[in-house]
Protein backbone atom coordinates (compact mmCIF):
# COMPACT_ATOMS: atom_id res chain seq x y z
CA UNK A 1 0.00 0.00 0.00
CA UNK A 2 1.36 3.40 -0.99
CA UNK A 3 0.14 6.69 0.46
CA UNK A 4 1.15 9.92 -1.23
CA UNK A 5 0.38 13.48 -0.14
CA UNK A 6 1.45 16.70 -1.89
CA UNK A 7 1.54 19.88 0.21
CA UNK A 8 2.07 23.22 -1.51
CA UNK A 9 2.89 26.61 0.02
CA UNK A 10 0.86 29.37 -1.62
CA UNK A 11 3.19 32.01 -0.14
CA UNK A 12 6.51 30.20 -0.72
CA UNK A 13 8.10 28.67 -3.84
CA UNK A 14 8.38 25.25 -2.28
CA UNK A 15 6.31 22.10 -1.90
CA UNK A 16 6.60 18.81 -0.08
CA UNK A 17 5.60 15.22 -0.69
CA UNK A 18 5.04 12.66 1.97
CA UNK A 19 5.15 9.02 0.89
CA UNK A 20 4.40 5.94 2.97
CA UNK A 21 5.16 2.44 1.68
CA UNK A 22 3.56 -0.41 3.65
CA UNK A 23 4.06 -4.09 2.95
CA UNK A 24 0.65 -5.30 4.07
CA UNK A 25 1.30 -9.03 3.62
CA UNK A 26 3.34 -11.40 1.45
CA UNK A 27 3.67 -15.11 0.72
CA UNK A 28 7.46 -14.96 0.42
CA UNK A 29 10.38 -14.41 2.73
CA UNK A 30 11.13 -10.72 3.16
CA UNK A 31 14.63 -11.02 4.61
CA UNK A 32 16.81 -8.67 2.60
CA UNK A 33 13.87 -6.89 0.94
CA UNK A 34 14.43 -3.15 0.36
CA UNK A 35 12.68 -0.19 -1.23
CA UNK A 36 14.01 3.10 -2.61
CA UNK A 37 12.61 5.89 -4.75
CA UNK A 38 13.91 8.01 -7.64
CA UNK A 39 11.61 11.02 -8.07
CA UNK A 40 11.86 13.46 -10.97
CA UNK A 41 10.71 17.05 -10.48
CA UNK A 42 12.27 18.68 -13.52
CA UNK A 43 14.77 17.81 -16.22
CA UNK A 44 16.46 21.20 -15.78
CA UNK A 45 17.68 23.23 -12.80
CA UNK A 46 14.35 24.99 -12.18
CA UNK A 47 13.47 22.51 -9.42
CA UNK A 48 15.84 21.77 -6.56
CA UNK A 49 14.90 18.70 -4.55
CA UNK A 50 16.01 16.82 -1.49
CA UNK A 51 14.88 13.18 -1.65
CA UNK A 52 16.26 11.94 1.68
CA UNK A 53 15.45 9.43 3.08
CA UNK A 54 14.17 7.81 -0.14
CA UNK A 55 17.39 7.85 -2.13
CA UNK A 56 18.93 4.84 -0.37
CA UNK A 57 17.57 1.26 -0.15
CA UNK A 58 15.66 0.80 3.10
CA UNK A 59 14.70 -2.54 4.64
CA UNK A 60 11.08 -3.65 4.36
CA UNK A 61 9.29 -5.83 6.93
CA UNK A 62 5.83 -7.30 6.51
CA UNK A 63 3.23 -5.28 8.37
CA UNK A 64 5.56 -2.30 8.82
CA UNK A 65 5.78 1.06 7.05
CA UNK A 66 8.62 2.94 5.43
CA UNK A 67 7.92 6.66 5.03
CA UNK A 68 9.61 9.97 4.43
CA UNK A 69 9.20 13.44 2.95
CA UNK A 70 10.66 14.88 -0.25
CA UNK A 71 11.16 18.65 -0.33
CA UNK A 72 11.27 20.68 -3.53
CA UNK A 73 12.07 24.31 -4.34
CA UNK A 74 11.32 26.32 -7.48
CA UNK A 75 14.49 28.22 -8.33
CA UNK A 76 12.89 30.61 -10.84
CA UNK A 77 12.26 34.31 -10.34
CA UNK A 78 9.97 35.24 -13.23
CA UNK A 79 6.70 33.98 -14.69
CA UNK A 80 5.55 30.51 -13.78
CA UNK A 81 6.72 26.93 -14.10
CA UNK A 82 4.78 23.67 -14.06
CA UNK A 83 6.32 20.43 -12.80
CA UNK A 84 4.91 17.07 -13.85
CA UNK A 85 6.19 14.85 -11.06
CA UNK A 86 7.17 11.29 -11.87
CA UNK A 87 8.73 8.46 -9.89
CA UNK A 88 10.55 5.18 -10.08
CA UNK A 89 10.14 2.90 -7.09
CA UNK A 90 12.79 0.21 -6.80
CA UNK A 91 12.00 -2.94 -4.83
CA UNK A 92 14.54 -5.70 -4.27
CA UNK A 93 14.02 -9.16 -2.83
CA UNK A 94 16.58 -11.95 -2.42
CA UNK A 95 15.42 -13.53 -5.69
CA UNK A 96 15.68 -10.36 -7.78
CA UNK A 97 14.39 -6.81 -8.18
CA UNK A 98 11.76 -4.74 -9.95
CA UNK A 99 11.00 -1.13 -10.80
CA UNK A 100 7.59 0.52 -10.90
CA UNK A 101 6.99 3.82 -12.73
CA UNK A 102 4.11 6.20 -12.18
CA UNK A 103 3.26 9.79 -12.99
CA UNK A 104 5.11 9.63 -16.32
CA UNK A 105 3.54 10.55 -19.65
CA UNK A 106 1.20 7.77 -20.72
CA UNK A 107 1.70 5.82 -17.50
CA UNK A 108 -0.31 5.35 -14.30
CA UNK A 109 -1.13 8.70 -12.75
CA UNK A 110 -0.26 10.52 -15.97
CA UNK A 111 -0.78 14.25 -15.41
CA UNK A 112 -2.22 13.86 -11.90
CA UNK A 113 0.91 15.05 -10.14
CA UNK A 114 1.24 18.52 -11.68
CA UNK A 115 2.45 21.37 -9.45
CA UNK A 116 2.74 24.98 -10.65
CA UNK A 117 4.87 27.69 -9.08
CA UNK A 118 4.80 31.39 -10.00
CA UNK A 119 5.55 34.94 -8.95
CA UNK A 120 2.77 36.51 -11.03
CA UNK A 121 0.15 36.86 -8.26
CA UNK A 122 0.62 38.90 -5.10
CA UNK A 123 3.89 40.02 -3.52
CA UNK A 124 5.49 36.59 -3.03
CA UNK A 125 6.22 33.46 -5.01
CA UNK A 126 4.18 30.36 -4.30
CA UNK A 127 3.04 26.98 -5.58
CA UNK A 128 -0.34 25.32 -6.10
CA UNK A 129 -1.85 22.17 -7.59
CA UNK A 130 -3.65 23.53 -10.69
CA UNK A 131 -5.95 20.49 -10.94
CA UNK A 132 -7.73 21.81 -7.83
CA UNK A 133 -10.64 24.07 -8.85
CA UNK A 134 -11.47 26.42 -5.95
CA UNK A 135 -14.89 27.83 -5.05
CA UNK A 136 -15.42 31.52 -4.33
CA UNK A 137 -18.12 31.80 -1.68
CA UNK A 138 -19.89 35.15 -1.74
CA UNK A 139 -19.96 36.48 1.82
CA UNK A 140 -23.41 36.52 3.40
CA UNK A 141 -22.83 40.02 4.76
CA UNK A 142 -23.27 41.28 1.19
CA UNK A 143 -26.81 40.00 1.18
CA UNK A 144 -28.24 41.66 -1.92
CA UNK A 145 -25.08 41.15 -4.00
CA UNK A 146 -25.11 37.48 -3.02
CA UNK A 147 -28.80 37.21 -3.94
CA UNK A 148 -28.11 38.91 -7.26
CA UNK A 149 -25.42 36.39 -8.22
CA UNK A 150 -27.49 33.46 -7.00
CA UNK A 151 -30.53 34.65 -8.94
CA UNK A 152 -28.51 35.03 -12.12
CA UNK A 153 -26.99 31.58 -11.75
CA UNK A 154 -30.40 30.01 -11.21
CA UNK A 155 -32.34 31.89 -13.90
CA UNK A 156 -29.78 32.12 -16.71
CA UNK A 157 -29.82 28.96 -18.84
CA UNK A 158 -26.01 28.75 -18.87
CA UNK A 159 -25.88 28.87 -15.01
CA UNK A 160 -22.50 30.63 -15.04
CA UNK A 161 -20.08 29.50 -12.35
CA UNK A 162 -22.64 27.23 -10.64
CA UNK A 163 -20.99 23.89 -9.93
CA UNK A 164 -23.05 20.91 -11.04
CA UNK A 165 -25.22 23.03 -13.33
CA UNK A 166 -23.01 25.22 -15.52
CA UNK A 167 -19.39 25.79 -16.41
CA UNK A 168 -16.80 27.45 -14.17
CA UNK A 169 -15.65 31.03 -14.61
CA UNK A 170 -12.13 31.72 -15.89
CA UNK A 171 -9.90 34.55 -14.78
CA UNK A 172 -9.24 37.51 -17.07
CA UNK A 173 -5.92 38.98 -15.92
CA UNK A 174 -5.43 41.69 -18.57
CA UNK A 175 -6.69 44.99 -17.15
CA UNK A 176 -7.43 46.52 -20.56
CA UNK A 177 -9.74 43.58 -21.32
CA UNK A 178 -11.43 43.97 -17.93
CA UNK A 179 -12.05 47.65 -18.69
CA UNK A 180 -13.55 46.80 -22.08
CA UNK A 181 -15.81 44.16 -20.48
CA UNK A 182 -17.11 46.64 -17.93
CA UNK A 183 -17.57 49.41 -20.50
CA UNK A 184 -19.92 47.22 -22.55
CA UNK A 185 -22.04 45.70 -19.78
CA UNK A 186 -22.20 48.92 -17.75
CA UNK A 187 -22.56 51.25 -20.72
CA UNK A 188 -24.62 54.43 -21.03
CA UNK A 189 -27.87 52.45 -20.98
CA UNK A 190 -27.35 51.75 -17.27
CA UNK A 191 -28.92 54.09 -14.75
CA UNK A 192 -29.06 53.95 -10.97
CA UNK A 193 -32.39 52.82 -9.56
CA UNK A 194 -33.87 55.82 -7.71
CA UNK A 195 -34.16 54.04 -4.36
CA UNK A 196 -30.80 52.23 -4.43
CA UNK A 197 -28.84 53.66 -1.48
CA UNK A 198 -26.11 56.08 -2.52
CA UNK A 199 -23.46 55.69 -3.67
CA UNK A 200 -24.76 53.13 -6.18
CA UNK A 201 -22.79 51.28 -8.85
CA UNK A 202 -23.36 49.01 -11.81
CA UNK A 203 -22.75 45.47 -10.56
CA UNK A 204 -22.27 42.82 -13.24
CA UNK A 205 -22.24 39.05 -13.42
CA UNK A 206 -20.42 37.13 -14.71
CA UNK A 207 -17.68 39.34 -13.33
CA UNK A 208 -15.77 41.73 -15.60
CA UNK A 209 -12.60 39.92 -14.56
CA UNK A 210 -13.67 36.70 -16.27
CA UNK A 211 -13.58 35.26 -19.77
CA UNK A 212 -17.35 34.79 -19.43
CA UNK A 213 -18.15 38.51 -19.25
CA UNK A 214 -20.99 39.37 -21.62
CA UNK A 215 -18.72 41.28 -23.99
CA UNK A 216 -16.56 38.18 -24.52
CA UNK A 217 -19.54 36.16 -25.72
CA UNK A 218 -21.06 38.67 -28.11
CA UNK A 219 -22.95 41.23 -26.01
CA UNK A 220 -22.67 44.73 -27.50
CA UNK A 221 -24.68 46.61 -24.86
CA UNK A 222 -25.68 45.95 -21.28
CA UNK A 223 -29.25 46.71 -22.32
CA UNK A 224 -29.54 43.06 -23.44
CA UNK A 225 -28.50 41.73 -20.01
CA UNK A 226 -30.82 40.65 -17.23
CA UNK A 227 -31.65 43.80 -15.22
CA UNK A 228 -31.80 43.93 -11.41
CA UNK A 229 -31.89 46.65 -8.79
CA UNK A 230 -31.60 47.03 -5.05
CA UNK A 231 -34.37 49.12 -3.56
CA UNK A 232 -34.66 50.51 -0.04
CA UNK A 233 -37.62 51.07 2.23
CA UNK A 234 -37.62 52.83 5.61
CA UNK A 235 -39.97 51.45 8.24
CA UNK A 236 -39.99 53.06 11.70
CA UNK A 237 -36.57 54.53 11.09
CA UNK A 238 -35.02 51.22 9.94
CA UNK A 239 -33.81 50.89 6.34
CA UNK A 240 -34.59 47.58 4.62
CA UNK A 241 -33.07 46.55 1.30
CA UNK A 242 -34.57 44.24 -1.31
CA UNK A 243 -33.28 42.82 -4.58
CA UNK A 244 -35.79 42.97 -7.44
CA UNK A 245 -35.66 42.66 -11.22
CA UNK A 246 -37.24 44.52 -14.11
CA UNK A 247 -40.59 42.96 -14.95
CA UNK A 248 -41.27 41.51 -11.50
CA UNK A 249 -44.47 43.55 -11.16
CA UNK A 250 -45.88 41.72 -14.20
CA UNK A 251 -44.84 38.32 -12.92
CA UNK A 252 -42.05 38.08 -15.47
CA UNK A 253 -38.80 36.28 -14.72
CA UNK A 254 -35.41 37.48 -15.99
CA UNK A 255 -34.81 36.15 -19.52
CA UNK A 256 -33.10 32.76 -19.40
CA UNK A 257 -31.36 33.29 -22.74
CA UNK A 258 -29.54 36.44 -21.58
CA UNK A 259 -25.74 36.27 -21.65
CA UNK A 260 -25.08 38.67 -18.79
CA UNK A 261 -26.70 40.48 -15.89
CA UNK A 262 -26.27 43.84 -14.23
CA UNK A 263 -27.74 45.45 -11.12
CA UNK A 264 -28.05 48.84 -9.48
CA UNK A 265 -26.10 47.89 -6.33
CA UNK A 266 -24.86 49.79 -3.25
CA UNK A 267 -21.15 50.52 -3.65
CA UNK A 268 -20.13 48.77 -0.43
CA UNK A 269 -21.66 45.50 -1.59
CA UNK A 270 -20.34 45.66 -5.15
CA UNK A 271 -16.80 46.56 -4.09
CA UNK A 272 -16.94 44.25 -1.08
CA UNK A 273 -17.52 41.18 -3.25
CA UNK A 274 -14.91 42.37 -5.74
CA UNK A 275 -12.34 42.88 -2.99
CA UNK A 276 -12.95 39.41 -1.58
CA UNK A 277 -12.53 37.89 -5.04
CA UNK A 278 -9.27 39.77 -5.53
CA UNK A 279 -7.87 38.44 -2.26
CA UNK A 280 -8.93 34.90 -3.14
CA UNK A 281 -7.28 35.29 -6.54
CA UNK A 282 -3.99 35.88 -4.72
CA UNK A 283 -4.54 33.13 -2.15
CA UNK A 284 -5.37 30.55 -4.83
CA UNK A 285 -2.73 31.97 -7.21
CA UNK A 286 -5.17 32.13 -10.10
CA UNK A 287 -3.40 32.98 -13.34
CA UNK A 288 -4.78 33.87 -16.76
CA UNK A 289 -7.70 31.60 -17.72
CA UNK A 290 -7.60 29.60 -14.45
CA UNK A 291 -11.03 28.26 -13.52
CA UNK A 292 -13.09 28.62 -10.33
CA UNK A 293 -16.67 28.13 -9.14
CA UNK A 294 -18.91 30.70 -7.45
CA UNK A 295 -21.12 29.75 -4.51
CA UNK A 296 -23.92 32.27 -3.91
CA UNK A 297 -26.02 30.03 -1.70
CA UNK A 298 -28.03 28.14 -4.32
CA UNK A 299 -29.15 24.74 -3.10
Amino acid sequence: MIEQEIETQNGKPEFFEYLNFTLVDTDMATAGMTVSLTPVCSLDTSCKQSVDPWDKPRPVVEGRSVDGTISRLWTGDQGNKSFLLSYKMHVTIPAGSGTWDWGVDGGPGDGQYLVRCDNEVGATKGCIVPAFRPTFEVDRKYKEARQFIGMVQASMSSHPGWEGHGEPLHRESVQSEVDKNRAIVCDSTFSKWPSTPDPAQCDEFPFARTKESGRRIGVTSGASCQQYFVTSQTIEGQVYLSLLWYGYTNGEMPPADAKCARASMPKNQNEGVGGDLGRKTIQWRLLENDAYWVDAGNG
